[in-house]
């Protein structure tokens, strides 16, 4: 499947993909510096280069955008369905989207536990170990990109707010 635009961001290296698929798939830095042979420092320096490449420091907004540009395979479809009431899965567009929960709190006008404790129940109903997982987990769900029929993470974020 091609790449929507290649041109939005810069090529990644080969160590930055690994370095961004561990992450995705829900290790640690230390982990996937293990995994990877090189030192957490390391794994640590490829993430702020794809964050420079993206134009995010969020970790959950880097795996978004690298599916949405092809710098990551799409993961497979998983064979059951998850449904998020519309807390969850306003959350989990804003993480997409490169958000923090402070700022989706802010956003949505919310208290920030209330956000946490969403934020928590989101993982758990995914399965998912961290919010750059929960993004993985969510692409697998369809519940995020092309197969949800909107065009970025953060047209989800207005979608779900309406719901």
């Amino acid at each position: 499947m091609p790449a929507p635009d290649e041109t939005i961001s810069p090529p990644l290296s080969s160590q930055e993909r690994e370095a961004l698929l561990g992450i995705s798939q829900g290790r640690t830095t230390a982990e996937t510096a293990c995994d990877m042979g090189v030192s957490d420092s390391t794994v640590k320096t490829y993430i702020l280069r794809i964050g420079g490449k993206l134009g995010t420091s969020e970790r959950a907004g880097m795996v978004d955008l690298a599916y949405r540009h092809g710098h990551l395979d799409v993961p497979g479809p998983v064979d059951y369905v998850v449904e998020l009431p519309k807390e969850q899965h306003t959350v989990l567009a804003g993480l997409a989207g490169g958000k923090t929960v402070e700022e989706i709190a802010a956003d949505e006008k919310r208290p920030l536990d209330d956000v946490r404790k969403d934020a928590r129940r989101l993982l758990r109903a995914l399965g998912a170990s961290s919010a750059a997982h929960a993004v993985t987990r969510g692409w697998q769900f369809r519940l995020l990109g092309p197969a949800t029929g909107h065009e970025s993470s953060r047209d989800v974020v207005a979608v779900a707010g309406q719901s």
